[in-house]
């Protein structure tokens, strides 16, 4: 028999639920009808989605202590990275500016490697100069060694038979 009542309270809920019941306050007559096991059903829904919320914030808390030290952080890093690429592009502004002063520079150190060159060529022709002279030297050297061979011999030879007659 309970099943029978069941199957009219459902029923009426039904027709409730789509206007039929012939009630004037379908709202309230839904309210009468809903079972003990319904209003236990909604207040576990309720309590479930309080301690969601409650879940929610905590891990939201959670994650607050989390994000915002990291945001802090990105923050400055980032504050951090921006100063070192303006001190780069300075130090890359400077570096070209004496760039120029150093290509002036190179024109100057390339003209004076020029003069450097052209003089140490004007040293090697003096230099041939000299050796042609020194090879003069050493032949006229030459010559007067034989000279000197020479009267040695011609000079030796009479005196050789002097110094025999000769009692010392």
């Amino acid at each position: 028999m309970s099943n029978d009542s069941g199957a009219t309270d459902n029923a009426s809920v039904a027709a409730c639920a789509e206007g039929d019941c012939g009630k004037g306050d379908c709202e309230k007559c839904r309210s009468e009808m809903m079972s003990e096991e319904a209003k236990s059903m909604e207040d576990c829904m309720g309590k479930s989605m309080e301690m969601l919320a409650n879940t929610f914030s905590a891990s939201a808390r959670r994650w607050e202590m989390i994000v915002y030290p990291s945001l802090f952080a990105f923050i400055l890093l980032a504050g951090y990275g921006f100063y070192l690429i303006f001190s780069l592009t300075q130090d890359a502004h400077e570096m070209a500016k004496n760039m120029q002063a150093m290509s002036k520079n190179m024109v100057e150190i390339s003209e004076s490697v020029q003069v450097i060159s052209q003089n140490t060529n004007h040293q090697t022709v003096a230099m041939r100069e000299m050796v042609a002279n020194t090879r003069g030297m050493n032949a006229s050297m030459n010559q007067m060694r034989h000279d000197m061979s020479v009267m040695n011999y011609s000079v030796s030879r009479p005196m050789n038979k002097i110094n025999s007659f000769m009692p010392w």
